[in-house]
């Protein structure tokens, strides 16, 4: 299933609204109210309910995003073996229109209903070139329309269409292995993003209990006749600067987690989520 503008626009707008709102509940209840040189929440259950609205505004979109980006894998994925089996049925005698209509009734995941449309089009007196046109602006992948432009043009050169049909098919075959190549080189750095998010949060909290808070309960200690540190913040703002720091590094983690693993930003909400999730769960874990 693909989502398309319209959907995409009003999930984001309502996710972006329900989020936002949450996000400013502790504003709206009293529980957070700005104020120098604390301008950032003290409240750990304000900081809590704010993360919350973030979690809230990015999990829609990070599922239908993440639900797109599998479409998208599908389409580029199932493109070389269409043309290798159109490519060996136009070999054995067929006709390329004729390879088509046969390629529509296997499974290529989201490519077989939209071959079938595009068929549909071509037999209610389209053109060739109007019905793959057409094919290729419904997928809206740059795969798809490398392969219409390979099946216009070998429709268009009569005697040297399978010459055109096996370059388009060595073209695919080369994409598709550079791109699993990629896709299984980078995939691991994903790991190393979540790593990298635990190992900050982990830091953040032994930085909070081994050296902040032990030295604010001992800011009253007299260093000839005055406090050791007699500027020290409440301790629970540099709580909050580390929570809002760890969510930050999560937040923004995520999406690098998505660009180097799927080369895509849009994919890497569902990366910013679960660890935003996991950054709230430990961090509050880990402060009781």
């Amino acid at each position: 299933m693909y989502f398309k503008r319209r959907h995409r626009v009003m999930v984001w707008s309502l996710s972006s609204a329900v989020g936002g709102l949450v996000l400013l509940l502790p504003l709206l209840t009293g529980l957070y109210t700005p104020e120098a040189p604390y301008i950032i929440p003290l409240s750990q259950k304000a900081n809590n309910i704010m993360a919350l609205g973030l979690v809230i505004a990015l999990l829609p979109p990070a599922l239908l995003e993440y639900t797109n980006h599998r479409w998208e894998r599908e389409v580029d994925r199932n493109i070389p073996r269409l043309l290798r089996d159109i490519t060996e049925s136009v070999s054995s005698g067929v006709t390329l229109p004729r390879a088509l209509e046969e390629a529509s009734r296997r499974s290529y995941g989201p490519l077989s209903r939209e071959m079938e449309h595009a068929l549909a089009e071509f037999i209610l007196g389209a053109s060739w070139e109007e019905a793959l046109t057409s094919l290729a602006d419904r997928l809206n992948r740059p795969s798809a329309r490398r392969l219409c432009t390979i099946l216009i043009e070998a429709h268009q050169v009569g005697g040297r269409m399978m010459e055109v049909l096996n370059s388009g098919v060595e073209l695919f075959s080369s994409l598709e292995e550079y791109r699993e190549e990629k896709y299984t080189q980078m995939r691991p750095y994903t790991v190393t993003v979540y790593i990298a998010a635990l190992i900050f949060l982990v830091i953040a909290n032994v930085v909070l209990h081994q050296f902040l808070i032990p030295l604010s309960e001992r800011q009253e200690v007299l260093l000839l006749g005055a406090p050791l540190l007699p500027h020290i913040l409440d301790i629970n703002y540099y709580r909050s600067i580390l929570f809002w720091a760890s969510t930050m590094e999560a937040l923004f983690g995520g999406l690098v987690a998505g660009k180097i693993g799927d080369g895509s930003i849009r994919a890497g909400l569902r990366h910013s989520v679960t660890l935003l999730s996991i950054t709230v769960l430990l961090f509050n874990a880990l402060a009781t």
